[in-house]
């Protein structure tokens, strides 16, 4: 999925309005940390990039890493953009999903998929 905006026009300070730190503790919001986006949440008021989060992770569980290579924006960004997302109620983490105890069985797979893809990766080098 390419953005809906050209990204080299856009300022990552217009992005997070300014802010440099999210406005709510994203502690948990590790690179590895696994989003989902929670279905049947009214999509009024979000930014194109909010957007381009709900639909990256409308399809299943993303990292965090994965959501900013997709959206071609620093970690900082990309949390920043989560945390408004997780404060709105749009996306959940881990097994804070709103399917339960799936969700989080579900995440814990992908956990692993993604270290040994990371891991894979380190080796290549």
């Amino acid at each position: 999925m390419t953005p809906r905006y050209r990204r080299d026009l856009v300022r990552s300070f217009v992005l997070t309005g300014g802010r440099a730190q999210p406005t709510r503790n994203t502690g948990a919001l590790d690179v590895i940390t696994m989003v989902t986006a929670v279905p049947g949440r009214p999509f009024t008021g979000l930014q194109p990039e909010h957007l381009a989060i709900v639909e990256l992770c409308r399809g299943g569980y993303l990292s965090v890493a994965e959501v900013a290579a997709h959206l071609g924006q620093p970690l900082t960004i990309t949390r920043i953009l989560l945390g408004d997302l997780l404060a709105s109620g749009h996306v959940a983490v881990g097994a804070n999903a709103s399917d339960g105890g799936a969700a989080g069985a579900a995440a814990d797979s992908d956990h692993i998929r993604l270290l040994e893809r990371m891991l894979r990766g380190l080796q290549a080098l």
